[in-house]
């Protein structure tokens, strides 16, 4: 029996969707010499800030990450910290949203900045790397993402991003999701 709250549950359903197509469009985009045969273990999303002076330690750890294959490292810079003076001029308020939605989602509000949130569900200090090991470690033992076909063409200089409409009870739930594009 699954005991995750139902906004978890969400987030880690959207999180596969999302999985699914950035492995799809990864390896469509990725020469042969690096692509990852496997699904990916884990995204990790770093929320981070210009005027955050604890952030350089975990900038620095996710470009490290970002050479596993296995892992989808995304950096997003949030805005909440731009009131004090040093305006981040990498930061999208969509971030700030989207690091908020998390919190909310887990139930426990908790919003910083060096922040890494693995696989929608856990999140630890961004700097401190066996704990985003432990992260990725804990969500294995969750249940399987949401999985939903997806391909890509890419003709004329225009991507085309297709996919299957899910089948049975998913269809009938009218679930929505988001798919990024992310060049790898």
């Amino acid at each position: 029996m699954n005991n995750r709250p139902i906004a978890a549950a969400w987030t880690a359903g959207f999180f596969g969707v999302t999985v699914a197509g950035l492995a799809v469009v990864g390896l469509a985009l990725v020469g042969a010499s690096k692509a990852y045969a496997g699904s990916p273990r884990a995204v990790v999303e770093l929320f981070t800030s210009q005027g955050c002076s604890s952030c350089p330690p975990a900038d620095r750890l996710m470009g490290e990450l970002a050479h596993d294959p296995s892992l989808i490292v995304m950096s997003l810079p949030v805005d909440y910290w731009d009131y004090l003076g040093w305006k981040d001029t990498l930061a999208l308020h969509g971030h700030s949203l989207r690091q908020r939605a998390y919190s909310v989602a887990r139930g426990d509000r908790e919003v910083y900045t060096p922040q890494a949130v693995v696989n929608g569900v856990v999140h630890v200090l961004g700097s401190d790397k066996a704990a985003i090991e432990k992260a990725i470690a804990s969500t294995d033992k969750l249940d399987a993402p949401l999985s939903l076909p997806v391909t890509l063409a890419v003709a004329n200089g225009t991507v085309t991003v297709t996919v299957q409409a899910a089948e049975g009870a998913l269809k009938a739930q009218n679930l929505s999701a988001e798919i990024w594009l992310c060049p790898l």
